[in-house]
């Protein structure tokens, strides 16, 4: 059976991938609707995004991630999409995985899925020492406050159903800015405060083509651990 879908893939100057990702998503699910959220770029992406058959929703200034996320949220809530689905711009997320993250929402398994490069048999480590060791310290950190059993946190391919955007999207606009490089670690605190299912599904995360993360710099990573550390105590006081 095939839900109503929202496929939104933020971008921030992607202008060299943008493109070949939204058309491979089209191709593989032309029933899906496919939003690039524009976060403030000041190359061709919006162009390249449109050319290749994206819708396109430009926020008027660059926000961050976080904001382009849950402007993803506020449009598939207004539209009523039964599942929405994020990858990134950067094609590090292959769009021919996006069933695993809708299979079990379909199957009322889950409430949010989320990818995962540790679940594979087999894992390409193109990251650096640094920003593996995040994960992990991030992903069993949570895992144990929460009892949960999560091993990429901070992945950023991911899918919800109806159910987990009408319940998180109340508690984002009443919150403060949410840092780029927590907002999953946060999403995924609240998500089993609210009651919501969560599971990890096997993806593989292939290396940027083009450019350098914008959301986790050495700096940013060097000192994640305090930010981490901060926003697990504030969701457990509160």
């Amino acid at each position: 059976m095939i839900r109503k879908t929202l496929i939104m893939i933020p971008a921030w100057n992607e202008e060299k991938m943008v493109g070949e990702v939204v058309k491979s998503t089209k191709d593989l699910y032309p029933d899906y609707e496919v939003v690039v959220i524009d976060d403030g770029s000041d190359d061709r992406t919006v162009e390249n995004a449109k050319d290749a058959g994206a819708s396109v929703v430009s926020l008027p200034f660059h926000c961050g991630g976080s904001i382009a996320i849950q402007t993803g949220y506020l449009i598939s809530e207004m539209h009523n999409f039964d599942c929405t689905v994020k990858i990134d711009a950067d094609g590090q997320h292959k769009p021919e995985e996006i069933p695993k993250l809708l299979d079990p929402l379909i199957a009322d398994e889950a409430d949010i899925t989320m990818g995962s490069r540790y679940l594979k048999s087999y894992y390409n480590d193109h990251d650096s020492t640094l920003r593996n060791g995040g994960r992990v310290f991030s992903s069993t950190l949570v895992s144990s406050l929460r009892k949960l059993n999560v091993t990429d946190i901070t992945c950023g391919m991911r899918a919800w159903n109806r159910k987990a955007i009408e319940t998180l999207l109340p508690v984002y606009m009443e919150r403060k800015f949410i840092e780029d490089s927590v907002f999953w670690v946060v999403e995924s605190l609240l998500a089993t405060k609210k009651g919501l299912r969560l599971k990890e599904v096997p993806i593989e995360v292939l290396p940027r083509v083009h450019g350098k993360s914008k959301s986790f710099s050495r700096g940013k990573m060097l000192r994640y651990p305090i930010k981490l550390i901060t926003i697990l105590l504030q969701e457990i006081m509160t």
